[in-house]
């Protein structure tokens, strides 16, 4: 898979064509729907992250909508836009903007870098039997107030999916 070296200014691009037509008035029908399993990535019985020694593991599924706009894809996730990234062939490589998270123990602003196989439902990707999106996402903590969380921490997360619609 390529790497997201261009990604920044990629998110700019993309979610300025995407307001531009939410402008318009117009509601958009994604491209492609898949359920999402977001599971935390483990290496024996430790978390694969650089934040914390210890922790709970996330297992959550979501939604995620596919825009495409050429080779430019925006990332919806249960209906609220989240990322841009852009396709080639069955790649797909996004980043989201930076998110705020309000904690109790100090608020965190993260961002996500993602990457994964995907197949429409034309087929022709090698993906394992019954999954029709598999990938990784790293969550990149950005800025913290929390003593517990440090700046520039990674929690590393293992994706797996569903085609719903497209």
């Amino acid at each position: 898979m390529r790497t997201p070296s261009s990604a920044p200014a990629l998110v700019a691009v993309v979610l300025s064509a995407v307001l531009a037509s939410a402008c318009a008035g117009e509601e958009a029908v994604p491209d492609l729907v898949y359920t999402v399993n977001v599971v935390s990535a483990v290496e024996g019985d430790q978390l694969v992250t650089t934040c914390v020694s210890e922790g709970a593991v996330l297992d959550e599924s979501f939604t995620y909508e596919l825009y495409f706009e050429g080779s430019n894809v925006e990332v919806r996730v249960d209906g609220e836009s989240f990322a841009a990234g852009v396709r080639e062939g069955c790649d797909l490589v996004y980043e989201s903007a930076v998110w705020l998270e309000e904690r109790g123990s100090g608020d965190l602003r993260w961002k996500l870098n993602g990457e994964a196989i995907y197949e429409g439902a034309a087929g022709g990707c090698d993906l394992a039997d019954g999954s029709d999106w598999s990938g990784t996402e790293i969550i990149e903590v950005v800025e913290s107030a929390d003593d517990d969380v440090p700046e520039g921490c990674t929690y590393e997360m293992v994706t797996e999916g569903t085609l719903q619609a497209g």
